[in-house]
């Protein structure tokens, strides 16, 4: 009997931490849906089928710094859109809304109340009634500053990168101008320390033909021919049959 009643104090012991869990996370889903719904991490606010606010949440409210009294029943939704935002609505947004009845992860950019733009995501679905027709919009407002602060930044890099890019091109096209520019004027430089034309010499037929050691730097290359005067026949065959020295 007493081995039975130690074996079962531990059970009655987890039993209990159970169930002082079960009661911490019973609270936890004690907030009513009215706190929910004003406290949301997300925006939220319901527009009449004119566009009308006639809902909207503290936490959009908070974000945009408007008081309930100046937007319920007083701002439509295009009132909180820019210029932009206001044209993309009229032709995108709204006919593909009433098409579909519902439309996720559009960006749109709201005017606050000191005239800042806040970067949002926005998801939208009409709520019907039992006979099918429409009652209201119903809208989810999500913040999307830091993921437009990283599109910047992205946007950024790519710019970055692409103008590194072109100035490499750049520089690579420079190089070769410069390149082609140095070796016509080392072409050049070389082929005046070069006979226009071999002099005749009697009694010697003779030819040449240079060919530079390389086109990018210049040597002290050159070659010529002359009579050694008479008796020096021999002399003047090595002469012309010299090649010409690379360097």
């Amino acid at each position: 009997m007493c081995r039975t009643e130690q074996e079962q104090e531990p059970e009655r012991a987890g039993g209990d931490g159970g169930l002082t869990q079960d009661a911490a996370f019973t609270a936890l889903l004690e907030d009513s849906a009215v706190d929910l719904y004003e406290n949301a991490p997300c925006g939220y606010f319901s527009t009449l089928l004119d566009g009308k606010i006639a809902k909207v949440n503290s936490t959009l409210l908070v974000w945009l710094g408007y008081t309930r009294e100046q937007v319920v029943g007083r701002m439509s939704f295009t009132d909180l859109l820019t210029v932009g935002g206001r044209l993309y609505h009229e032709t995108h947004y709204a006919p593909l809304l009433r098409m579909r009845g519902e439309i996720s992860g559009i960006a749109f950019d709201l005017r606050t109340a000191d005239g800042s733009r806040l970067p949002v995501l926005v998801t939208s679905a009409v709520k019907t009634g039992t006979d099918g027709q429409p009652l209201l919009i119903r809208t989810s407002v999500f913040d999307a500053r830091d993921r437009r602060a990283y599109e910047t930044e992205l946007l950024r890099a790519r710019k970055e990168a692409e103008k590194a890019r072109r100035e490499a091109e750049e520089a690579r096209l420079r190089a070769e101008r410069e390149r082609e520019r140095l070796q016509s004027v080392l072409a050049t430089l070389q082929r005046s320390l070069l006979p226009p034309v071999l002099p005749e010499i009697p009694g010697l037929e003779t030819s040449a033909h240079y060919h530079t050691a390389s086109p990018d730097r210049l040597g002290g290359d050159f070659y010529d021919l002359f009579s050694l005067g008479d008796g020096a026949s021999s002399s003047a065959t090595c002469a012309a049959r010299a090649r010409p020295r690379r360097r």
